[in-house]
């Protein structure tokens, strides 16, 4: 009895599951077509108040970031914190094209003669002289950087023949693994920083003042949760705050940054910067750096990066980084002084293209952050699910004791080599044969408000009406930049 009932069962089961097969495809379109007429009767029924089309109207107003970042404001009472800096793109390099040389300018025979060498105050007792022209940028421990990435980015630049940033932190292990070490004289005030200690200073190889940056200006930052490493490194006790003011200690006046300079050249040998966030104000700002002699400039312009900040000092502070650096350059020229002072640019500068034209306006070398991050993380990604490739970077991520450090700082070489071998063909292809002999005559500007702020030449002239004033066309929009950094949506 129970195998009749069982097989009937069976039977049954199977003469309804081809029924259902052979039904299904009417069945589904059926069903498809009821759900649609129910969606469009009530999109096109409701009132436009009470439908859930008016989010189409309500997200033309508002990009979608801004519409997170709002609701996000509604649901804390202090300033919130964007991690990577600003989306927007304010240095359109797109628009600056070089020109190849061909007949009238002979291309260099073998890019192999191209000269990447690059000095970093050349008119100090002890230059820092790397192999390439582009800097692993300032990214500090702790409140952003894991021990391991630090270490991981001095490895990586020592592979490549370059310098590392140590930021606003001082790490032995990190002075230890680095071949050449750029310290920080920093604003922030707690007890073990460089500028607290003349040990760490005298192990630079050259010490870079911190004045502002493009994603932070001059602004005064907190690190609230400081966990037992970060005291140890820091010199915090328990229930500290990792505080960064606003103007470095003892920096009142101008004149007192001056002085500092001056005290800091006397002392030590090494090449001695300024970084600065350009602004408005550039060439006021300049004119006190000029005063106190600084062997270099660092340029950290508008689309700078930076762990956290607050919206508002990303999207709305400072000028683009192509801008600063062709008006530094000119600057510097006219008061007779740029074969004295290394310039260094920073903020937003994405791919060898980027680098060979912010060169080409002017700088002697660029920083990297952002760009030597995701090459950390290369294929290493991949291993921690459901999280962004930062949390294996990030001193609080989740999984930063997961980076393999050896296999970080090969791809970070890797990437380097392969940034500056692209650099060599662009050198090549402009008939150079050193790096720092490409200029703007090399360059052209697709339109005329890129080649007014570059200073080189428009490939388009704009229309002069007859008796009246010159028409312009429309300027390149400033607009927010999709993952893929194609797709980008304009912002009116």
């Amino acid at each position: 009895m129970f195998w009749q009932i069982f097989g009937a069962t069976l039977l049954a089961l199977a003469l309804f599951s081809i029924a259902v097969a052979f039904l299904m495809p009417t069945l589904e379109k059926a069903l498809f077509n009821y759900l649609s007429d129910q969606a469009l009767q009530k999109v096109m029924k409701s009132r436009y108040m009470t439908s859930l089309t008016s989010a189409w109207s309500l997200l033309r107003r508002a990009n979608p970031q801004i519409f997170l970042e709002n609701s996000l404001r509604a649901t804390q009472d202090q300033a919130i914190g964007r991690p990577m800096g600003t989306p927007l793109v304010f240095s359109h390099w797109e628009n600056l094209v070089f020109n190849p040389a061909q007949l009238a300018h002979i291309p260099t025979r073998r890019r192999e003669e191209v000269e990447l060498k690059t000095v970093i105050g050349p008119k100090t007792a002890r230059p820092l002289v790397t192999d390439i022209p582009i800097l692993i940028a300032a990214m500090s421990y702790g409140g952003a950087l894991s021990m391991k990435a630090k270490i991981a980015l001095a490895l990586g630049a020592n592979m490549a023949g370059t310098a590392t940033n140590t930021g606003e932190s001082y790490l032995p292990e990190e002075r230890d693994a680095a071949k050449r070490l750029i310290v920080q004289y920093h604003r922030g005030t707690w007890p073990l920083s460089a500028q607290n200690h003349p040990e760490y200073l005298e192990s630079a190889d050259a010490i870079e003042i911190q004045i502002g940056q493009g994603a932070q200006a001059a602004s005064a930052m907190i690190t609230k949760h400081v966990d037992p490493e970060m005291q140890k490194y820091f010199g915090l006790k328990d229930g500290d705050k990792a505080v960064i003011a606003a103007r470095l200690q003892g920096v009142e006046t101008p004149q007192d940054f001056v002085r500092l300079v001056h005290q800091l050249k006397g002392r030590y040998s090494v090449p001695v910067g300024v970084k600065i966030a350009p602004s408005g104000w550039l060439e006021d700002d300049l004119a006190v750096i000029l005063d106190a002699h600084v062997d270099f400039i660092v340029l950290d312009g508008g689309e700078g990066g930076t762990h956290s900040g607050p919206p508002i000092l990303q999207d709305d502070f400072g000028i683009p980084t192509m801008a600063s650096i062709s008006w530094a350059d000119q600057f510097l020229r006219e008061k007779n002084c740029r074969q004295r002072i290394t310039l260094i640019a920073a903020g937003g500068l994405r791919s060898p293209g980027d680098y060979l034209k912010a060169m080409a306006l002017g700088a002697d070398a660029v920083y990297i952050g952002y760009a030597a991050l995701m090459a950390l993380s290369a294929y290493q990604a991949q291993n921690v699910a459901y999280a962004p490739p930062e949390d294996l970077l990030y001193h609080k991520g989740k999984h930063h004791h997961e980076l393999d450090v050896d296999q970080a700082a090969r791809h970070l070489a890797h990437f380097l080599r392969s940034s500056c071998d692209e650099l060599r063909y662009g050198v090549q292809a402009v008939g150079k044969t050193n790096i720092h002999d490409v200029n703007r005559d090399d360059l052209v500007a697709l339109d005329p408000w890129t080649a007014q702020i570059a200073g080189v030449k428009s490939l388009v002239q704009p229309w002069v009406s007859q008796g009246g004033p010159g028409v312009f066309p429309e300027a390149p929009h400033f607009q927010f930049r999709s993952p893929n950094e194609s797709g980008n949506h304009p912002v009116h």
